[in-house]
């Protein structure tokens, strides 16, 4: 699977969006930002109550937009018209979310016992289940990462080094006080949807 060539769709992809893109980014950060903000002030004050009020919140505000979210960049890489309100579109998958999140979670955990490097390539193994169950919500979790199993067999690396050439980007946002992220976030997550359709495609090619 071509990275280049990947990434060279999701730059045609975002040409005329990225106005809506930021607008995801921004209105997503401040959702979240909250939960983030109590963990933080609870984090300072050493208060444990609100440091776990804050990660629930977090997460419970993250599960909201989550495949709102999802259903944005997959739109803007299919070619389809998407406006920045789709971001909150798919609070009815709020419950799939939490189990795809527990279930890849644990997994992950456990075969990180394993020693770090299994625990790694089981979270990669999981990486579609989000993308599956927006297209299928009527597919239950563990059937989500069974097939995401199934898509990922052969594209670990791929995808591992397909997101590790996305780094120096990372870094050099950094020195731009994050407003590179911006620009970085949408062409990442677009890559990204590109990379699952080509998953899709070889799949039905089998």
């Amino acid at each position: 699977m071509d990275r280049i060539t990947l990434k060279q769709k999701a730059k045609e992809s975002l040409q005329g969006k990225y106005g809506e893109a930021i607008l995801v980014i921004l209105i997503g950060g401040l959702i979240t930002g909250v939960g983030s903000g109590i963990y933080e002030f609870g984090s300072h004050f050493e208060n444990l109550f609100l440091i776990l009020f804050g990660q629930i919140l977090s997460f419970i505000a993250s599960g909201f937009i989550s495949f709102g979210s999802l259903s944005f960049y997959l739109k803007i890489a299919r070619g389809e018209d998407v406006e920045f309100n789709e971001l909150f579109k798919k609070t009815n998958l709020f419950i799939p979310y939490v189990l795809i999140s527990l279930l890849t979670s644990l997994f992950a955990i456990l075969w990180g016992f394993l020693f770090i490097i299994p625990g790694i390539i089981a979270s990669i193994s999981y990486s579609q289940a989000m993308l599956i169950t927006l297209e299928n919500p009527e597919m239950d979790a563990m059937s989500a990462i069974k097939k995401s199993k199934e898509l990922m067999q052969g594209h670990k690396m791929d995808y591992f080094i397909l997101n590790l050439s996305f780094i120096g980007w990372g870094i050099l946002g950094i020195f731009t006080c994050g407003i590179l992220y911006f620009w970085l976030i949408p062409y990442i997550s677009v890559t990204q949807m590109h990379f699952y359709d080509a998953l899709l495609e070889e799949s039905k090619n089998k």
